[in-house]
């Protein structure tokens, strides 16, 4: 009986309303004297929650020389509490959608830890409808069933990534300057031209940390870095060097110019090693 009246309590039900309603249930016919007696509550008190109770139609009563109550069957009850739940649901999206919310702010929100972002790319992926555009170093064997579902769905993948792979499906063209794989290190993922998933490995932490959010400019960066990784691959495979190798004055003398100068000799040195 107690896990019953909290269980009405959850569906908004008072502590009195759901004691009288299971009493009820289990003596069904008493009067408002009855039921205040059995229930150690005094009749002005429950007097009004027990007409309220029969205007909601949880109580019935049967009138006569003293009006008895009986609880309305359960199942009924259960599917009169459904459908007016419901109807206030649909109406307060009504309403709610009708409120001007101000300022249209698209969060970020951040995530901590590997297999949490891992599980929200495969979430992100499984969602795409149009396009997918990615660049990581992550192993592609372990979303093959993401890229699968795509591939029924029409959903074409676009990957670029330093590490070599022998990866295939007919809906993922991937890009890659074929480098040894060493640790997975990033994924920048955009889903429909419409949210982004930015995440890399804290080496000195040792942890994953991510980010994502659906801001218009965010998706556009990521979007811009991958298709620009593409086409700079694409180039240096036509004309046998990188487009910095053919035109040294094209840099600015940034420190990140230095800082990738010496990353990418590392992985270049890591290639050569895999090909002797």
């Amino acid at each position: 009986m107690h896990k019953a009246i909290e269980l009405l309590k959850n569906i908004h039900f008072s502590e009195t309303e759901a004691m009288i309603y299971i009493h009820l249930l289990k003596n069904p016919g008493l009067t408002v004297f009855q039921i205040s007696k059995d229930l150690h509550l005094s009749r002005s008190s429950i007097y009004s929650i027990i007409e309220s109770m029969y205007d909601q139609g949880i109580l019935l009563v049967e009138n006569g020389s003293k009006d008895l109550y009986f609880a309305e069957d359960p199942n009924t009850l259960l599917s009169k509490l459904s459908l007016s739940y419901q109807k206030n649901i649909d109406n307060l999206k009504e309403v709610i959608s009708s409120i001007d919310s101000g300022v249209n702010r698209e969060p970020y929100l951040n995530i901590v830890g590997y297999f949490n972002i891992l599980g929200k790319i495969r979430t992100m992926l499984y969602g795409a409808e149009v396009e997918v555009y990615m660049n990581t170093d992550l192993d592609l064997e372990q979303f093959d069933d993401c890229f699968s579902h795509l591939e029924r769905k029409g959903v074409d993948v676009y990957i670029f990534s330093f590490r070599d792979t022998d990866y295939k499906r007919t809906n993922v063209h991937i890009f890659t300057h074929k480098y040894k794989p060493t640790i997975q290190t990033r994924m920048m993922l955009v889903i429909d031209l419409s949210s982004v998933l930015v995440a890399n490995h804290l080496i000195d932490r040792d942890e994953w940390m991510g980010t994502i959010t659906k801001n218009d400019l965010m998706v556009r960066i990521i979007t811009e870095h991958i298709h620009h990784d593409i086409y700079l691959l694409k180039m240096k495979n036509k004309m046998g060097q990188s487009i910095f190798e053919l035109n040294p004055d094209l840099g600015i003398t940034t420190k990140f110019e230095r800082l990738a100068a010496n990353w990418s000799e590392k992985l270049s040195n890591s290639a050569k090693e895999k090909k002797s």
